[in-house]
């Protein structure tokens, strides 16, 4: 019985054609199975941009983040709720 092994690549589909970004191990004309899972093509900036816009959404939906400080660790009851303990 032959071990199987199962790899992840990246892959450019280019003219009809799969290409690898690195090389593959494998010898001429084996048979292999392939599940297609695009990958994402955004800039960087415009992941920046979703993130913040996920982030204000989180924010507004949860009602934390008012005090506008960015460490909340020393006193975070006071960061998060107004208050120097939790009710």
């Amino acid at each position: 019985m032959t071990k199987r092994v199962r790899t992840t690549l990246d892959a450019v589909y280019e003219a009809g054609v799969f290409r690898p970004t690195r090389r593959v191990r494998l010898p001429d004309r084996s048979r292999v199975r392939l599940t297609l899972v695009p990958v994402s093509t955004r800039t960087s900036k415009a992941q920046g941009r979703l993130v913040a816009r996920q982030r204000k959404a989180l924010l507004s939906v949860a009602g934390i983040g008012r005090s506008g400080r960015s460490g909340i660790s020393e006193n975070p009851h006071r960061a998060l709720y107004g208050t120097t303990r939790a009710r």
